[in-house]
């Protein structure tokens, strides 16, 4: 091969380079567009399905206010509505009776129908925001979802929003919206050097992976999410991310490690919080698959007083009665059992809470030998689990159900559990919970 003369050699060192648009030195990414429907033909339908109420048509009428506003240019808004909109709004909000929390942010968009040009952006966003708190509290999930992106499209380029968006989409187990807002909020993180939302959309969709049962893909996204947690000393989200692979590990039946990781995320959260809580029944529920009942025991009744979120309780209620149930303890078992229908009698449960909790019913009552009662709590569980497409859910209450069934079709004895010593990190967790004031937990 003939090398290139002096001359050559000078011009090429001398010529600058140009890179292409695509390469790597390039930071700036474009932004993905986010599903914003799932099988629904009209924007914000769902809202009108999940609230039949006059006011659940205010709030449908609400969103897709924000929905054209926000999808309309800033020089073209000035017209967007009729001139009496905005005090019609006001008129029907009176008639229809909201409440003084709800009341206010819609007061917003009536002012926005009023002035759509003028109009201030933040508040608009945070009427929204206010709007969706109230729908979650409630149990409302779609509503949540659509007004938290509606205030996405309104805003953009706010990586937190497009977060919160994939967060209620996953919750209601529409996979495909959630990927899509996890993935924009990381650009979109990453562009501004958001490094809490970073590591937040990084984590959800972690929690994506394990939810659809790809594990492998989990443990890689959060080790990611730990890796950016630790560099930009996100500290809150180290904590999670040391969950989230506990989590993972506990789903891919690991032990010593799983219990390894649980420290170093009781240790990385420090005081009692939300993810606390949340990991402390993370811990019981695993113990309660390894054995360890007076452990898990001794956790979940810790936490029946740092907790006050509706949808934790009948999940944790159900922890206690498979515990109480591998120890024996039939009273205890019971008393949680009827504790559980009472909370699941709330239609404001959503279905991930409901199918996860009659699916720890089926295996406490398989337990303390009441195979009827858990081939009842197994098929309602495989039911919800199939409308929500959460295969790991359906598959585990399909082998209780074909267990349960054959238990009733052959009489087998009842062997009392012997309960394995729960390890020292059981005592931590009890004494970390002794100090908890008991806010309310959000699901993550």
């Amino acid at each position: 091969m003939r090398r290139p003369s002096p001359a050559r050699l000078n011009e090429m060192r001398t010529k600058p380079r140009i890179r292409p648009a695509n390469s790597r030195s390039d930071r700036r990414q474009r932004v993905p567009p986010a599903l914003t429907r799932g099988s629904e033909r009209v924007a914000a339908i769902s809202i009108l399905d999940e609230l039949t109420s006059d006011l659940g048509l205010v709030l449908w009428r609400s969103a897709r206010n924000v929905l054209l506003w926000a999808e309309t240019p800033h020089s073209s808004r000035g017209e967007l509505f009729a001139g009496e909109a905005g005090s019609g709004r006001i008129h029907l909000l009176a008639l229809v009776n909201a409440e003084p929390e709800l009341r206010a942010p819609l007061l917003v968009i009536a002012d926005l129908l009023a002035r759509p040009g003028t109009a201030d952006l933040l508040r608009v966003v945070n009427a929204c925001r206010r709007i969706s708190l109230w729908a979650e509290q409630r149990g409302a999930l779609a509503t949540a979802l659509e007004f938290t992106q509606a205030a996405a499209l309104a805003s953009p380029d706010a990586a937190s929003l497009a977060f919160a968006v994939g967060r209620l989409a996953r919750r209601l187990a529409d996979y495909d919206r959630a990927e899509s807002w996890y993935t924009r909020a990381v650009v979109q993180a990453r562009e501004h050097q958001d490094w809490r939302s970073y590591a937040s959309a990084l984590a959800g969709i972690g929690n994506l992976h394990v939810q659809r049962g790809n594990y492998p893909a989990a443990k890689r996204t959060h080790l990611r999410c730990l890796h950016a947690a630790t560099r930009h000393q996100v500290s809150e989200m180290v904590a999670a991310a040391y969950h989230n692979l506990f989590d993972v590990e506990v789903e891919m039946q690991a032990g010593l490690e799983a219990d390894v990781l649980a420290a170093r995320a009781l240790a990385a959260y420090g005081q009692p919080s939300e993810g606390m809580y949340r990991l402390a029944y993370d811990v019981a529920y695993h113990w309660t698959l390894r054995g360890y009942y007076a452990g898990a025991l001794g956790i979940a009744r810790a936490l029946e007083s740092a907790s006050t979120e509706p949808g934790f309780a009948p999940q944790l209620q159900a922890v206690i009665a498979r515990a109480a149930a591998g120890l024996g303890d039939r009273a205890t078992y019971e008393s949680a059992a009827a504790r559980v229908d009472e909370l699941l009698s709330d239609p404001s449960i959503p279905g991930d809470v409901a199918a996860r909790t009659l699916l720890g019913l089926a295996h406490a009552a398989l337990n303390i030998g009441e195979p009827r009662s858990a081939a009842a709590y197994a098929d309602e569980a495989v039911s919800i689990a199939r409308k929500r497409s959460e295969g790991r859910v359906a598959l585990e209450a399909e082998s209780v159900l074909d267990a349960a069934q054959r238990r009733i079709d052959v009489a087998v004895p009842i062997r009392t559990a012997l309960d394995t010593p729960a390890p020292s990190l059981a005592s931590d967790f009890v004494r970390a919970l002794s100090c908890a004031s008991g806010p309310a937990l959000v699901a993550a």
